[in-house]
């Protein structure tokens, strides 16, 4: 490929800030063309034109209308519109059908599986497969000329399967590469047998599919699996998940498969968009502040946390959570620890999250006997979320597996020191005694001890501002993503 010319990148997956978002993909999503953008790539984007965009807010125009889809044994229509990555000049494409006007991203809830598995409603399934192949359609009808065609979770895991197999019938499918990533192994989207007729596929023109239609595992079909076994290349988004996925500890049932892939296996970190996550520019909290004005403006923001969350305005650490609760965020080991810690030392603890009932139930509980000293916030609210980001001094994430976090980075962006598990992305973004707090074995016993350690920092001064100053200068953008995300699109096309 000559050096002059621009690689043409498709960005397929389920979720894109601002228009949708249910986690860290949307932020991904809406954030990583951006750096590419500014790198020289040429980059689309498509998801499907789900009810819950804001039309009003979003403009879009219809670029294709009735485009043919064989699906499920009918042949349907869908339309394709299209809009502008908000403050760039980046395309977005949408692809509308009834199936997505419902006002929710998912139709069905969370099938939790053996372990940490889960998947989604069969009519989610079989939503997310009709998406993948209008995307291929798409990209057959709109002759567009790509180099790499970047699918995203589960959601469009399928998608090199279907570029695979129109590749046998249109020459312009020959010189795709696709790039499969991988943002949580353990959401994997698994169905029937019956999936294949479905979207019309045939189990024995590709290998991927063939496996994974005639292996025994309970005559299923799994995404993620198709997804590792059928891309060119895979990636996660960190490079030390990328090797933990390649154990059994880690890799929720695929690792064998993982590590047939290992040579065309990579972790990238992600980054952060330092534009919103800037405390500086920051209108959400109490009170702008910077590196240099640092102590003063940001003891500003936890007196003032600590009024809204009618706790104490004592000189005291305040450890701040913002969080899905769930198992995974490491809450079995955290509550009992906070009941010992607050018990007997002078700390305090905002919450905010909302998830499994069990978790919800424990912090309120916490929060009755400790009230002076503990705020649980069982809802979500993002300007709650970065006045916690402002006003603590530590930031909890004892997570029993994070692929990546962003909260232990934008916490640093804000001055304040994650306390961590050495795990995922939390190991590769956070060094102990320089700009945060780790621990490595996920026991209450290592825990504690890390609060201990984080209590001692907060008292030893010198040691603690330095720590803060340290992690403010971290550079968490996507710039740096970016580059590594060339080199791979390089190396495919």
């Amino acid at each position: 490929m000559p050096n002059k010319k621009k690689l043409e990148v498709l960005f397929v997956g389920a979720e894109l800030a601002p228009f949708v978002k249910v986690g860290g993909l949307g932020d991904v999503m809406g954030s990583l063309p951006k750096g590419l953008v500014k790198q020289g790539v040429n980059i689309k984007m498509i998801l499907p034109f789900y009810g819950a965009i804001d039309t009003k807010k979003y403009k879009s125009k219809l670029v294709k209308k009735n485009i043919n889809l064989d699906i499920d044994d009918k042949q349907v229509k869908f339309d394709l519109y299209q809009t502008l990555l908000p403050g760039t000049k980046i395309s977005v494409f949408l692809v509308k059908h009834k199936m997505f006007n419902g006002k929710d991203i998912y139709v069905g809830g969370r099938k939790y599986m053996k372990g940490r598995v889960y998947s989604r409603s069969v009519s989610d399934i079989e939503r997310f497969v009709f998406f993948s192949k209008a995307v291929a359609e798409t990209i057959r009808t709109m002759k567009w000329k790509l180099d790499v065609v970047h699918a995203h979770d589960w959601h469009s895991a399928i998608l090199p399967t279907f570029i695979d197999e129109y590749s046998l019938e249109d020459k312009n499918f020959a010189n795709i590469k696709t790039l499969f990533t991988i943002h949580n192994l353990a959401n994997q989207g698994i169905s029937g047998l019956d999936i294949v007729d479905y979207g019309g596929l045939h189990q024995k023109l590709t290998p991927a599919l063939m496996e994974d239609y005639y292996d025994k595992d309970g005559d299923k079909i799994d995404m993620m699996k198709i997804g590792i076994l059928s891309a060119d290349f895979v990636n996660t988004v960190s490079p030390n998940y990328a090797k933990e996925i390649l154990t059994k500890e880690y890799g929720e049932k695929l690792e064998t498969y993982l590590l047939r892939r290992q040579k065309h296996l990579s972790g990238i970190v992600n980054g952060i968009d330092i534009d919103f996550f800037d405390p500086s520019k920051d209108k959400l909290i109490y009170k702008k502040y910077n590196a240099k004005n640092r102590k003063v403006n940001k003891a500003f923001n936890k007196q003032a946390l600590q009024k809204e969350m009618k706790l104490p305005q004592d000189d005291v650490p305040v450890f701040g959570l913002v969080s899905r609760l769930v198992n995974q965020k490491g809450l079995d080991i955290l509550v009992p620890v906070l009941d010992k810690i607050l018990a007997k030392n002078d700390v305090q603890v905002v919450i905010l999250g909302t998830g499994q009932p069990e978790h919800e139930q424990a912090f309120k509980q916490l929060a009755k006997k400790y009230p002076e000293k503990l705020s649980a916030n069982i809802t979500f609210n993002i300007t709650m979320a970065q006045k916690i980001y402002a006003g603590s001094d530590f930031f909890l994430m004892p997570s029993l597996f994070e692929p990546c976090g962003l909260g232990q980075m934008i916490a640093m962006r804000y001055g304040t020191l994650p306390l961590v598990r050495a795990t995922g992305g939390l190991k590769d973004t956070v060094k102990h005694g320089v700009t945060g707090v780790v621990f490595k074995k996920y026991t209450q016993v290592a825990t504690k001890k890390a609060f201990e350690q984080a209590i001692r920092i907060y008292k030893n001064k010198p040691k603690f501002n330095k720590m803060i100053s340290t992690a403010m200068h971290q550079d968490f953008s996507w710039d740096k993503s970016a580059k590594d995300y060339i080199k791979l699109y390089k190396k495919l096309a």
